[in-house]
């Protein structure tokens, strides 16, 4: 049995902080790593926002309990598991994914941890460097076949570590990596991965 290592935002729901910035009218937390790959000044840019805006913790977890995956994403990993073990490795937050990852039936979670203090995210905890690829490095090690699925800079990691392709990838990212397979939606993916 293969091991399936998914991206989360981008992937099989949207990106939590967009949706934030939405809700709470903060145009500084719309950018993802599609915007700007390096996660440290990515997550610089998302904790000058907070710093400047008086949102409660508890104001974002209740609307992140809201989010909803992708229509499909759910059949789409469930028709998946007689063949992989599924596992969601993001550069997002247990603080922020929990909620969005039940509603996909609840698959294990690799990611961050943001530190609240207070009842306001006042900093973040990454999980350690290159995050994805060593989760990959982690599972070839103990001898599991990996394939791994994303749609931005940061999954690039961990497709390159094993097999993997894009999935709703936009144009600048596909042509940045013309190697990598690129799918556009979950039906033409399920059945290359379940050939």
């Amino acid at each position: 049995m293969k091991i399936l290592c998914s991206d989360l935002e981008g992937t099989l729901a949207p990106e939590i902080w967009q949706e934030i910035s939405n809700e709470f009218d903060i145009p500084e937390l719309r950018y993802t790593t599609r915007e700007i790959s390096d996660f440290d000044e990515l997550m610089d840019t998302r904790m000058r926002a907070l710093k400047s805006n008086t949102i409660s913790f508890k104001e974002i977890k209740n609307f992140v309990k809201t989010i909803k995956p992708f229509e499909g994403a759910k059949n789409f990993l469930s028709s998946l598991k007689e063949k992989y073990q599924i596992v969601i490795v993001s550069d997002t937050f247990y603080e922020l994914a929990l909620p969005v990852v039940d509603k996909l039936g609840g698959y294990p979670i690799l990611c961050h941890h943001l530190d609240i203090k207070n009842n306001y995210i006042s900093s973040y905890k990454k999980r350690q460097d290159l995050p994805k690829k060593q989760v990959v490095k982690g599972f070839t090690s103990m001898n599991f076949e990996c394939f791994c699925i994303g749609d931005s800079h940061n999954d690039i990691q961990m497709i390159e570590e094993s097999e993997g392709a894009l999935i709703f990838a936009p144009e600048e990212i596909k042509s940045s990596y013309p190697d990598i397979m690129s799918f556009t939606n979950y039906n033409d993916l399920q059945d290359f991965l379940l050939k």
